[in-house]
Formats: C-alpha cells, sequence, structure tokens
C-alpha cells in the first residue's frame, strides 16, 4: 500500500522507529505483465540482481555518463521504458520523457530529438523505417544523438543501410 506519511514506513509508525532494511539483491524490484508470445496475460517477477545488471549493461554498452539525455518513448507498461526511466538517472543524465503524440508522429519525433539534444534513441525498426521517409530536406540532422537502438523486431539490412545513408555518424 502506498505511504500516507513517512511515519507508515516506520515500524512503530512514529519517529522513534526504523525504516525497514532494503531488500536484497534476490527481492523483488518489480513486476512486468506480458502475454509474451502465449497470448495469455501473465506476470513477470524481476529481482533486483536482474534490473541491476540489466542497467549496468546498458550503462556500460551505450556509454552513458552525465552529459547524455536518453528519450523515453516506450510506453510505460512495456519493459524497454524501465531502462529508459532509470540508467540515466544512475549516472546523473537526463530523462526526456516524449508525449505518445509526439512518438506517433515521425516528423514531429525527428523534431523533439533535435530540439531536445537527445542522446540515445530507442524504437522498433518499423517506426525507424517511417522517420527515413520524412522528406530529406525537413528531416534535421540529429547533431547530439550518439545511438539510435533499434528493438522489438527484425532490422533488415536494408533499413540499416537506408538509416546509415541519412546518418551515417549515428550507430
Amino acid at each position: 500500500r502506498p505511504a500516507a506519511a513517512i511515519g507508515d514506513l516506520l515500524e512503530d509508525g512514529g519517529a522513534a522507529g526504523t525504516l525497514p532494511a532494503p531488500p536484497g539483491p534476490s527481492g523483488l524490484a518489480y513486476v512486468l505483465f506480458t502475454s509474451g508470445s502465449t497470448g495469455v496475460p501473465k506476470g513477470a517477477m524481476i529481482e533486483h540482481r536482474g534490473m541491476a545488471n540489466h542497467l549496468a549493461a546498458k550503462i556500460l554498452d551505450l556509454g552513458l555518463t552525465a552529459s547524455d539525455r536518453v528519450a523515453q518513448t516506450a510506453p510505460q507498461t512495456f519493459d524497454i521504458s524501465i531502462w529508459q526511466f532509470l540508467a540515466p538517472l544512475v549516472v546523473g543524465a537526463s530523462v526526456d520523457v516524449l508525449p505518445d503524440e509526439v512518438v506517433r508522429d515521425p516528423l514531429s519525433l525527428l523534431s523533439e530529438i533535435e530540439r531536445r539534444a537527445v542522446t540515445v534513441f530507442e524504437t522498433v525498426p518499423s517506426l525507424l523505417a517511417a522517420l527515413l521517409q520524412v522528406e530529406p530536406g525537413r528531416r534535421p540532422d540529429l547533431a547530439a544523438l550518439r545511438w539510435a537502438i533499434p528493438t522489438g523486431e527484425a532490422l533488415s539490412p536494408e533499413l540499416c543501410r537506408q538509416w546509415f545513408a541519412a546518418y551515417p555518424a549515428i550507430p
């Protein structure tokens, strides 16, 4: 249950109590509900160690630093939203939460990535393809972007070639 006040977290409800011990590595961090490949909804329990390992891997693989700005584009109910929210904060970077209406509109999304100086952006290849359909003269340079991360669908070699033709310096 949500705590109404910090006193609710204390063992005896008063200022003399102590805060509960933090969960250990095998403690539950969150439950992600998914239908996965079966179509039958189920809860996947994620332990602190799994979440921490995932965040550490993202930080290391992407070279995240305090100067980064990560676009939070995934629905908050989707698993990738966890790293998009938390990994930047671990290193002191910024999280830019982009509204759904921006994420769904290729030109608006490109414009916001440019305007906000986003350095890390994750998307599905089908949206990546839509971004590349924006007229080249209207497509921003994305000067700050260091990483465009495809996820959730197969990335075709042709789409990869199209991306690098448009943005050769952005892996």
